[in-house]
């Protein structure tokens, strides 16, 4: 499990590990790869006739092309292999580490980490945001009536999907992927600020707006309270 307590992020602690696991494999990988386009090169006729060492000249480097081709294939290979793996192993120590710090099961924490993912939103964010709007209680309710995780107010969820009714917001897949679908909507809005878009989610986008129309700063200090985790 991650060390909750070395001070880098769930995501990019797990992407450094990643890092450290992969070159010296794919060195080996590629080192395999090579051996016969060096053997190709070699001659050891010393008086070899002219035709005989076109023969030989075409054959190697019809050989080499071959070879070629297949590191080009292997490299293919072993660059969607690391891709597939990097995500797999970010996923896992993630999640282990959001069950650490949080003190969470590991089915939340698989569903949170899978709906940020889908809503492309920073597992630290997503997993932050829980944290501060609802301490991960799924049944959690306000003095103003916003439901479950992420704390979605029904009228709200009536905007991002008509069909849902308010009984749904306590249900975990249904709450976060509101939630975090209106975040990805404040993200996108502010240009990519972070910081402003969870302002406008705790205060509502129409006040952050008439504030940094006037030039002031909307910050309340919800984000940085999500983004402390």
């Amino acid at each position: 499990m991650l060390d909750s307590g070395s001070g880098g992020s769930l995501a990019t602690e797990s992407r450094r590990l990643v890092r450290r696991l992969r070159e010296p494999l794919i060195g080996l990988t590629l080192a395999g790869v090579a051996a016969p386009l060096i053997n190709a090169g070699v001659n050891p006729g010393e008086e070899t006739a002219k035709a005989e060492r076109d023969e030989a000249a075409t054959a190697a480097a019809a050989e080499a092309g071959t070879a070629t081709a297949e590191r080009g294939d292997l490299d293919e290979e072993v660059g969607d292999y690391w891709a597939d793996a990097e995500e797999e192993i970010v996923r896992e120590h993630t999640i282990e580490g959001a069950m650490t710090r949080y003190g969470i099961d590991r089915s939340l924490a698989e569903q949170i980490f899978d709906a940020a993912e889908r809503h492309q939103i920073e597992a630290d964010v997503a997993f932050g945001l829980v944290n501060t709007e609802s301490t991960f209680r799924d049944r959690a309710v306000s003095h103003v009536g916003a439901r479950g995780l992420t704390q979605v107010m029904p009228r709200t969820a009536k905007w991002l999907d008509p069909t849902v009714s308010a009984n749904e917001l306590f249900n975990r897949d249904k709450n976060l992927d509101l939630g975090f679908k209106y975040l990805r909507m404040m993200i996108d809005k502010y240009g990519g600020d972070v910081e402003n878009a969870l302002t406008a989610y705790n205060r509502g986008p129409g006040t952050v707006d008439k504030i940094l129309k006037r030039g002031g700063n909307p910050d309340n200090g919800y984000a940085g309270k999500v983004l402390g985790g």
